[in-house]
């Protein structure tokens, strides 16, 4: 039997232009898990990129690199805007296509970056609100610090609003690397980055009182974590957020989540100047400053609000105004 002999293909034989892009999108996903990448980062560029796809096919176009450019990709931002999704949601859509479109040139698909003048879409700039302090007194109150399941919950809770940890580092933290008597933690961050995460004293006196009394022995060495469910197993992701969200209607907190507690301790830090915005950063884990940035404005609108400026028309000398005697008008209207 005659074997078919396949032409010795090179990079320059193959056309580029037809190749599918659900490959290339599987292509790419390898390639974030070789740099390091968390299997829930390789999974959101896998989804949002997808996303894409299924645009293409709704439109009667093939899926294939040809249909990766700046006209197609403008009209399915409009697209997604149309269908009134989250201006964040759009954002993030437009950033994984950008950043796959410059994987796609570094490594050799393209013969230069077809997305690198799409502009990401402008988000609505909001105030988050932090937890008050009333809000996480009314939240402590609902727990009771004398149980094992009360003991771990405050514990869990004030560690959150001492280190703005993520949610899956909160449940990742290995006993063996919580250093309660000297004040941190060691934490496994995005990409395998370990950092050094400082804890103060009430944490340390919430945590000292859940292992000492409360923590169950774990069920095996695999479980050897920090927090624990009742039978010593370790506490998943999805179990914490089911906490918090009947926690927080129990406590008529109901916007109550995992990373509103995370800013609430990055937006605190910065307010009760607890370090600078470098030292946030390395607590934190980010890679730059400008993910700390939006604390910066966030601690800066928290702090106008707390505060209360003085007003500028308070503080000039307006006759005019003097003049009015509003009050006395009003005295005089009133009794009419």
């Amino acid at each position: 039997m005659l074997k078919v002999r396949r032409p010795k293909l090179t990079w320059a034989d193959l056309e580029m232009s037809k190749l599918e892009l659900t490959k290339l999108i599987t292509h790419y996903a390898q390639s974030n898990k070789a740099d390091n990448k968390s299997a829930k980062t390789v999974t959101w560029y896998s989804e949002m990129l997808g996303d894409y796809v299924k645009f293409l096919e709704s439109t009667s176009r093939k899926s294939i690199l040809a249909e990766l450019n700046a006209e197609t990709v403008r009209e399915f931002i409009l697209h997604e805007q149309s269908r009134n999704l989250s201006p964040f949601t759009v954002q993030g859509k437009v950033r994984a296509l950008k950043a796959f479109s410059s994987w796609l040139w570094n490594e050799g698909y393209t013969p230069d970056n077809m997305l690198a003048r799409i502009k990401v879409p402008k988000a609505p700039h909001r105030i988050v609100q932090t937890l008050k302090d009333w809000e996480i007194d009314a939240l402590l109150k609902v727990q009771n610090p004398l149980t094992a399941l009360g003991s771990r919950n405050i514990a869990i809770f004030i560690t959150y609003l001492d280190t703005g940890l993520r949610l899956s580092e909160l449940c990742d933290s290995h006993f063996d690397d919580v250093h309660i008597e000297e004040g941190y933690l060691k934490v496994m961050g995005k990409g395998s980055k370990e950092r050094i995460v400082p804890i103060g004293a009430s944490t340390q006196k919430v945590l000292w009182r859940y292992v000492i009394h409360f923590r169950p022995e774990p069920l095996g060495e695999l479980n050897n974590y920090l927090f624990l469910t009742s039978d010593g197993k370790r506490l998943q992701p999805n179990a914490v957020k089911l906490l918090l969200r009947r926690w927080g209607r129990n406590a008529g907190v109901p916007r109550l989540h995992a990373h509103l507690l995370r800013h609430t301790c990055a937006t605190n830090f910065l307010l009760h100047r607890c370090g600078d915005v470098y030292r946030l950063k390395q607590i934190l884990g980010h890679n730059t400053l400008q993910m700390v940035d939006k604390y910066v404005h966030y601690a800066s609108d928290e702090e106008a609000i707390r505060h209360h400026p003085s007003s500028p028309v308070d503080r000039m000398s307006i006759k005019g105004l003097r003049s009015y005697n509003l009050d006395r008008m009003l005295k005089k209207n009133s009794r009419r």
